[in-house]
């Protein structure tokens, strides 16, 4: 390849960059939270973006600095790292996805799990967790679920007790509904499920409902507690997509290495 084809490609390739990274910057902000995701997201965005914009005086600063031979080696590092973790960023999305796609054993009692509640009115995200809920129930209708979520500031009810009044107004028989209102995070949803479950004598297999993208390190959890399980993703909405996913790829190896 000449020169001058050579100098198109990289143009074209910086300006696909650019306008991706705008995108992805854009996405991030729409979701109207202040969270480690959006920071995270929109610094390594931003860097892109900036790296395409100034290629050409970052390749020449980049080349000075590389005569040194311990800079060298220390640019050669930090390059790896970065490859390395978009290569682990790829692997932990196609995992959530591939989590989300776990089926649940046939007859597993479902266990739907909490998330915010303003006042009495469930975010969407706890919405979108209720409506796959329902629509699980409505298709086994011998399932009983184990509703998971405590009370937390600015709640004017328990999680579970939201989903509880959601889901009976929307035809749910209540006594297929148990309610687990003391738990604060994920593993307390599973542990203290699995105590209601087992007072009820209730199938000890699990049907995970929460966020598609939730579903694999919730799928550990359950693992660690020795609990067979399946998952019942739920919607996410899309304004709040990269945000959350940015945050859970950080989640995983948090969970794997620092919970137990």
């Amino acid at each position: 390849m000449d020169d001058k084809k050579r100098g198109i490609l990289s143009l074209v390739i910086r300006i696909l960059v650019v306008i991706i990274s705008l995108g992805m910057i854009y996405w991030y902000i729409i979701s109207s939270f202040f969270g480690f995701g959006i920071i995270v997201g929109v610094f390594i965005f931003s860097l892109t973006l900036l790296t395409a914009v100034f290629y050409t005086p970052l390749r020449k600063l980049l080349t000075k600095i590389r005569r040194n031979k311990a800079m060298k080696i220390i640019t050669d590092i930090i390059l790896v790292l970065i490859i390395l973790f978009f290569v682990y960023a790829a692997a932990a999305i196609g995992l959530m996805i591939h989590g989300s796609k776990k089926q649940p054993p046939e007859g597993a009692t479902v266990v739907v799990l909490g998330c915010q509640v303003r006042g009495d009115v469930p975010s969407l995200a706890l919405k979108y967790r209720m409506d796959a809920a329902f629509e699980y129930l409505s298709d086994h209708p011998d399932s009983k679920a184990v509703l998971s979520g405590g009370q937390g500031e600015g709640e004017n009810m328990s999680e579970a007790q939201c989903m509880y009044s959601y889901l009976t107004a929307k035809g749910i028989d209540g006594s297929r509904l148990f309610k687990e209102d003391r738990s604060t995070t994920t593993q307390e949803n599973i542990r203290f499920s699995r105590e209601i479950i087992s007072q009820n004598a209730l199938d000890p297999r699990l049907a995970i409902v929460t966020d598609w993208y939730h579903e694999f390190r919730a799928g550990i959890i359950c693992s660690r507690q020795g609990a067979e399980y399946g998952a019942v993703s739920a919607d996410t909405a899309p304004h709040l997509t990269a945000h959350l996913v940015t945050r859970e790829i950080f989640a995983i190896p948090h969970e794997i290495l620092f919970k137990r």
